[in-house]
């Protein structure tokens, strides 16, 4: 198993899922896994080719990343950090993991790393490196109330509380969004991003972030497990 694993979820691109598996791998010589979630009522499924693809049933976001963590902290030989990648990230930056790995390695306890995405810079998460450590505290990867939207806010939101996140504005993973005229508004982003969607993350997310953030900061610093 590898130090990191890069947890990628997909839908109807395989195309696009190869490239980043590419970009991985170019950028961080080949020690670092990408494994893709692929739904197994997908069209394309059987045309997505790498060399570690779990298919299962159709699931959302935080969900497929959510069982792909537990899967792999709770195996044999479990990585010591895992990373949240979309099919439409390209990391640039040489090295981009161990950049990432030292800033979290550089806090007081486990945490969070995030670069730039040319798109959202600083202002949010969107590709992010977690240590397993923190992963297992607080018992999930993605905030289990949403399901695509303000995952990656909540990662901001609990990273910035527990003082446990840090930005490396000089490690560049770009986002080929549709909303940074990078990419073209296929049926997933459709569905991903509709308005409905939009709107019922939001209020999980609210809900979390007044409810249960403070119980989730306290997890992370205490140092107990609440994994199953």
């Amino acid at each position: 198993m590898a130090d990191l694993v890069v947890i990628t979820p997909s839908r109807g691109r395989p195309r696009q899922f190869a490239e980043l598996t590419a970009a991985v791998r170019d950028t961080t010589d080949g020690r670092v896994e990408v494994l893709g979630l692929v739904d197994d009522d997908d069209p394309t499924r059987r045309d997505y080719m790498p060399r570690w693809v779990w298919t299962g049933p159709r699931r959302s976001l935080s969900g497929w990343t959510n069982i792909a963590a537990q899967t792999l902290l709770n195996g044999d030989a479990a990585p010591r950090y895992l990373a949240s990648l979309g099919d439409d990230h390209r990391p640039k930056t040489k090295d981009w993991d161990l950049k990432l790995i030292a800033a979290i390695e550089a806090m007081d306890g486990p945490g969070f790393a995030y670069g730039n995405d040319l798109y959202q810079g600083p202002a949010l998460p969107t590709a992010w490196v977690a240590s397993a450590d923190a992963v297992r505290r607080i018992g999930w990867m993605m905030l289990p109330a949403c399901e695509h939207m303000y995952v990656d806010t909540a990662i901001l939101t609990l990273g910035s509380a527990a003082g446990r996140i840090t930005y490396r504005s000089d490690v560049v993973i770009e986002h080929l969004h549709p909303f940074a005229g990078k990419a073209d508004m296929d049926q997933s982003y459709r569905e991903s991003n509709a308005a409905e969607r939009y709107a019922a993350d939001k209020t999980a997310f609210e809900r979390w972030r007044d409810t249960q953030l403070a119980a989730d900061v306290e997890k992370l610093r205490s140092g107990v497990s609440e994994w199953p």
